[in-house]
């Protein structure tokens, strides 16, 4: 009778085992900074935070929320942010349970599509400014909001979905580049003069040649790529007022000689600029400059418009939410729509003005319920990282030194 008993256990045990694993699901974060909190609840107490492609063990649901393991931490996130990867059931349904999907084989493809015709998407996007981090093939919210942005800057129809309109025009010779609109895009096409002289606009050898002496001297960062755009043009601005030139962003004889010339005045160092800007090294006190849950000024430097944040969190950069309801309106005002788009800033704060960097795109978690922005967003400075890619992103570092150049 007792050894009867014992394989009937034994039995329900091995038909359960597999009833087990099929609750257990995979999910990936499509979020930079996603709080895990004790209940599922905004009000649940933080007892850790997971990143944009960490991989969660989902093990439970509660409405909207899903009871997960990550890296010895436990509790609940929010469904929105996690692309579930896996199959089996995890007792409701979420945004992201269609993830498990493949984009279609002519290399069209949409939010929950994985596999290599998303990961081609994702290169693409990276290369042309518009995505950060790594191409996992895993179309999330990001993926859909990078493909967003460049609809959007090609002239095409905002849907988030990538179809063969879109397809073709991202993997075109004349896919606009972030940060450059279809409008603009043709007037870079000129060349520079034969005499090394060149000005904003043109390409080519002799304004590879000047930034390669502006990277030298310090004022330029980043490669030489011979398109002489705004960071270019800030350079030589930068340059022509330390040498006691005229200040007019353009490299004519007089520029050029003294580009040249031995006696060229190197820019000033890092921790300072000619207009009284401090460019600080994040991991060598940036990350301190702000303190968590502080509010700050932010200024865009390209249309002057003044506004009020407050730090939440961040690590590898400041993770920031506009304070209020207007603050949040004038940056829509700024930006035009949300928008993963770099662009160059001020950041002020107990009586100093740093060089920073952001974008405005809502994502992740939010701790201000009234102020109009579902999210945070995100604010780099010299040589932060981004926190999926754990790398120090170019465009960011790009937009960083062009703010050094401006004044509050």
């Amino acid at each position: 009778m007792k050894k009867l008993m014992y394989f009937f256990a034994l039995a329900v045990i091995l038909c359960l085992i597999p009833l087990f694993s099929a609750l257990a699901q995979t999910g990936t974060v499509t979020a930079d900074a996603l709080n895990i909190r004790a209940s599922a609840s905004t009000d649940g107490n933080v007892v850790g935070v997971v990143h944009s492609g960490d991989k969660v063990t989902i093990k439970d649901t509660s409405g909207s929320w899903y009871r997960i393991s990550c890296n010895g931490k436990s509790g609940y996130v929010y469904k929105k942010y996690v692309s579930v990867s896996s199959g089996g059931s995890s007792g409701g349904s979420s945004s992201g349970s269609s993830s498990s999907g493949s984009g279609s084989s002519d290399g069209t493809c949409q939010i929950g599509d994985s596999g290599s015709a998303v990961k081609k998407v994702q290169k693409r996007l990276i290369a042309l400014g518009y995505l950060s981090g790594s191409a996992d093939g895993s179309f999330g919210n990001m993926t859909k909001d990078a493909v967003k942005a460049f609809q959007q800057n090609n002239g095409l129809k905002v849907t988030g979905k990538v179809n063969s309109t879109t397809l073709n025009k991202l993997n075109s010779s004349s896919a606009v580049k972030a940060g450059k609109s279809s409008s603009s895009s043709s007037s870079s096409s000129s060349s520079s003069s034969s005499d090394g002289t060149c000005s904003p606009g043109d390409t080519g050898a002799a304004v590879r040649k000047v930034q390669k002496r502006l990277i030298a001297l310090g004022y330029l960062e980043g490669s030489a790529d011979g398109d002489y755009g705004n960071m270019t043009k800030n350079a030589v601005k930068a340059f022509q007022k330390r040498n006691g030139l005229s200040v007019t962003g353009s490299v004519n004889s007089k520029t050029l000689a003294k580009l040249n010339s031995s006696d060229a005045k190197k820019a000033v160092s890092d921790s300072s600029s000619s207009s009284g800007t401090e460019k600080v090294n994040w991991f060598k006190g940036g990350s301190n400059i702000v303190p968590h849950h502080t509010v700050f000024k932010v200024k865009d430097c390209r249309t002057g418009k003044v506004f009020t944040c407050r730090r939440w969190t961040g690590y590898n950069h400041m993770d920031v939410e506009p304070y209020t309801y207007s603050d949040t309106q004038t940056i829509l005002s700024i930006v035009g729509h949300w928008t993963w788009k770099r662009r160059p800033v001020l950041v002020k704060y107990n009586g100093h003005v740093y060089a920073a960097s952001m974008n405005a795109m809502p994502h992740g978690t939010s701790t201000i319920s009234d102020n109009g922005f579902d999210g945070h967003f995100c604010i780099h400075f010299y040589k932060s990282k981004t926190h999926s890619s754990d790398q120090v992103d170019s465009e960011h570092q790009k937009c960083v030194e062009e703010a050094s150049y401006y004044s509050w």
